[in-house]
């Protein structure tokens, strides 16, 4: 068919209507015309790809990278980024419409200070070669190996051409997830931006020579004695495809970076959740503490407090800042920050979130909370709602969970503002921080 995009989708394609149905785009920029081939029919809609551009967008731009179009890792880098920016308010005001019900008038968003070279940390994905790269845009379960990144400084590039040459000299297979066998699953490369130092880890299934794998580390770190300070090995035996180590088999050098931000150093470890754009998640940790209001007599629960991040910009603002982590080794990366940071007003829970929150006694002023894309619990909404804080911030990287929350915090609390801040330039993602009352 061929047809006109009139706006961003939720998700990046861009929506369309023939014939009064609505039609997904991928690959479909606001304002252009294309030709585009249906791939899958549902009862109110159509999900097409774009297959040739008849009349380009005016806010179309000529891709910088090779891999664009087949590789996963950029889905907007063919618009300019002032659109980008302008698609981005439009989906997070359409979200709240449509799934919250929320009437009320999106900020601009704040936009990320690099558009390149901007992310300090990626996960990189083995494939039968042994390859690595990133998943392909429209065959999530292919790799495409790639040679060129502008996500990353350019070390990164070098350092997976290292892993892949010394991955390919073991003659050890990839790990096949259907059967749980194979070795190679994942590499994650993590950057300091205020250190310059890289940190390594590669993630191998359960039956994996991690003796021998040793070696492997210990020649990488030697060809890189200036930037690696650490490659870390960890295993993961569950099959789901997932970045995430259930444990480490062995640590050269050190398991973790110093990261620092606004006068606060951070001790970030190599499983550690960490915002991936550090310029931008300055921003965004400041509009959060501006939307919390602190005047210095707050007590304030931090949920999903990760490694610290945001409790320790909360900290030097409030009376007393409580952290509730699921992750055990964030939880440690969190109180070592506190620590190094002479922030005496910390404390850091660990455990299930709903588990740790009933065992509370005293209620806070302002709850700050930064959960995963799949939004909250209805549990965790249930003792919020119970919770009795004059204050509460949500910072949400999903526009359509942050949606779906704020509807069901809306018995108590009102939305007053929603500022989205773009730590993803060139991709769909965009983070955002709502300020609610108590009504």
């Amino acid at each position: 068919m061929e047809i006109r995009i009139e706006r961003p989708a939720f998700g990046g394609a861009g929506l369309a209507r023939q014939d009064g149905r609505v039609v997904f785009v991928e690959g479909g920029l606001p304002g252009s015309l294309v030709e585009a081939r249906v791939v899958k029919t549902e009862k109110s809609c159509l999900h097409a790809v774009a297959t040739r551009v008849i009349e380009p967008s005016p806010h179309a731009v000529q891709p910088f990278c090779p891999h664009f179009g087949v590789c996963g890792g950029c889905t907007w880098q063919d618009a300019s980024y002032e659109a980008q920016l302008a698609w981005k308010r439009e989906i997070v005001q359409e979200q709240l419409r449509r799934l919250g019900r929320i009437e009320i008038e999106v900020e601009p968003v704040i936009a990320s200070p690099l558009e390149r070279r901007y992310r300090n940390k990626m996960e990189f994905s083995f494939a039968p070669g042994p390859r690595i790269g990133l998943r392909r845009r429209f065959e999530p379960g292919r790799v495409e190996e790639v040679t060129q990144c502008f996500l990353m400084p350019e070390t990164a590039m070098r350092i997976l051409a290292a892993v892949r040459e010394l991955a390919a000299r073991t003659t050890l297979p990839p790990f096949y997830f259907k059967t749980g066998t194979g070795v190679w699953r994942h590499l994650v490369l993590r950057r300091s931006e205020s250190s310059g130092k890289w940190l390594a880890m590669i993630i191998v299934g359960p039956r994996s020579p991690v003796g021998k794998l040793q070696g492997l580390g210990k020649e990488l770190m030697d060809r890189f004695p200036d930037e690696l300070t650490g490659v870390v090995l960890g295993i993961r035996r569950d099959r789901g495809d997932y970045a995430i180590p259930e444990s480490r088999a062995w640590t050269l050098g050190d398991g973790f970076l110093e990261e620092e931000m606004d006068g606060l150093r951070f001790g970030v470890s190599a499983e550690a959740f960490f915002q991936t754009n550090t310029g931008a998640a300055a921003l965004l940790y400041a509009k959060a503490v501006e939307a919390a209001r602190l005047t210095g007599q707050e007590t304030v629960w931090d949920l999903y407090s990760g490694a610290g991040g945001l409790s320790l910009y909360m900290a030097r603002k409030a009376r007393a800042v409580t952290g509730f982590e699921v992750n055990d080794e964030a939880v440690e990366d969190a109180r070592e920050n506190a620590s190094a940071n002479n922030l005496l007003n910390c404390a850091f829970v660990p455990g299930d979130l709903k588990d740790s929150l009933a065992r509370e006694q005293a209620a806070p002023d302002v709850i700050v909370l930064d959960p995963p894309r799949s939004g909250l619990h209805p549990e965790t909404v249930d003792t919020l709602l119970a919770s009795a804080a004059k204050r509460m911030v949500y910072v949400s990287c999903n526009p359509s969970t942050l949606a779906r929350d704020l509807a069901r915090l809306a018995e108590k609390y009102a939305v007053r503002r929603v500022t989205p801040v773009d730590l993803f330039p060139h991709t769909p993602h965009v983070e955002c921080v709502a300020e609610l009352e108590g009504i």
